[in-house]
């Protein structure tokens, strides 16, 4: 059974090893990507003011060949934001503004990579691929391959009984190069196996449908009659959703159509494990500003809580800096096992050619 599992760990890794690694690479290099953007692009740093942020996006959108569809928190900055305007092919652009609008920069959002900065790319590759639909299924294919090949190499590095842990997780420099690298790819894997495990599957989870099998289901607003023909404008929307929850910060707002007459309003309330992009969503008529509905995050059904706590958990951000730094050390530990592996196979590889050329230049 052990040798079964040992080549197809070593397989596994072959095929797929590569797409790991930049996987794994892309999640090392977005897990501050907020921060380190917003660092180095200067500018204001205004606090939210709803009105004149809400008077610079129409101002914005009225010069605008495209729709205003989103305004997205910055995830570096509390006092920063993202315009987004979608064009007839559904491609967005990506206008980032202070708290009262003053425009700081304008970019691409999801297309046209890397034109939206190194650390977009990373994120849509680490999160789709660059592809999509398509892209998450192959993801979370990849990853059930990954989670598969992390657990066959804890069960063959998994010590006899006779073997202490001290000796396995502390495996020193003595012996040849091939046993060092053996050793050490061991014994890290035995350190971040857990967090690795953990990161992983709810990465998995971001890929599949599981607010389906959870049984997730998020009511709609039920539209009703009114009389108002004026026009509710996003500065007042945005208002009366923090009025609702004034303790919140503001994350992302949907904007009406013809489909969703509604400002959906996303706020981060306190006590919510989501760093930037919290859950809790007030729904505002867009001919009369009533709250059609509100849904505070706590409140949820155990099933939907359930469900949103895969992302923050993946990133690491439901325990802080702390997790997020723990996120950071499991991706290079990772990078670092996968260049441990490649020599380790390199070095036997190498071995296994000395070996049989020596043996038919006896022959």
């Amino acid at each position: 059974m052990r040798s079964f599992l040992r080549a197809t760990h070593k397989y596994l890794s072959l095929t797929f090893g590569i797409l790991w690694v930049l996987q794994v690479l892309s999640g090392v290099l977005i897990t501050f990507r907020g921060e380190i953007e917003e660092a180095l692009l200067h500018g204001a740093s205004q606090p939210l003011d709803p009105a004149l942020l809400g008077a610079a996006a129409e101002r914005l959108a009225a010069t605008r060949a495209e729709t205003l569809a989103y305004v997205m928190a910055s995830q570096g900055s509390p006092n920063r934001y993202d315009l987004l305007f979608k064009d007839r092919n559904g491609l967005l652009q990506a206008v980032h503004v202070d708290g009262v609008g003053t425009v700081l920069r304008e970019r691409p959002y999801n297309h046209d990579y890397p034109a939206p900065g190194w650390f977009a790319t990373a994120h849509d590759f680490h999160e789709a691929l660059l592809a999509g639909d398509r892209g998450k299924l192959f993801l979370g294919f990849s990853g059930a391959l990954l989670l598969s090949n992390l657990l066959f190499g804890l069960a063959i590095a998994w010590p006899a009984r006779t073997q202490g842990w001290r000796r396995v997780l502390l495996p020193g420099l003595s012996g040849p190069f091939g046993a060092n690298v053996y050793k050490w790819h061991r014994a890290l894997g035995f350190v971040i196996a857990l967090p690795a495990i953990i990161i992983v599957s709810c990465g998995i989870a971001q890929q599949w449908p599981v607010d389906a099998w959870l049984a997730v289901h998020s009511p709609q607003p039920k539209q009703h009659a009114t009389d108002s023909a004026r026009t509710i404008v996003l500065g007042d929307a945005i208002a009366t959703a923090l009025a609702r929850h004034p303790q919140a910060t503001l994350s992302l707002v949907t904007l009406p159509d013809s489909n969703q007459p509604w400002y959906k309003v996303r706020l981060r309330t306190p006590g919510e494990i989501r760093r930037v992009f919290g859950k809790t969503a007030v729904y505002v008529d867009s001919h009369d500003g009533n709250v059609l509905l509100d849904r505070e995050a706590l409140a949820m059904p155990l099933n939907e809580r359930i469900a949103n706590t895969f992302y923050p958990i993946h990133t690491g951000e439901f325990l802080g800096l702390f997790g997020r730094l723990m996120v950071l050390a499991v991706g290079l530990s990772l990078l670092t096992m996968a260049t441990l592996g490649a020599c380790l196979w390199w070095t036997r590889r190498r071995a296994s050619q000395s070996l049989l050329k020596t043996q038919t230049g006896s022959q």
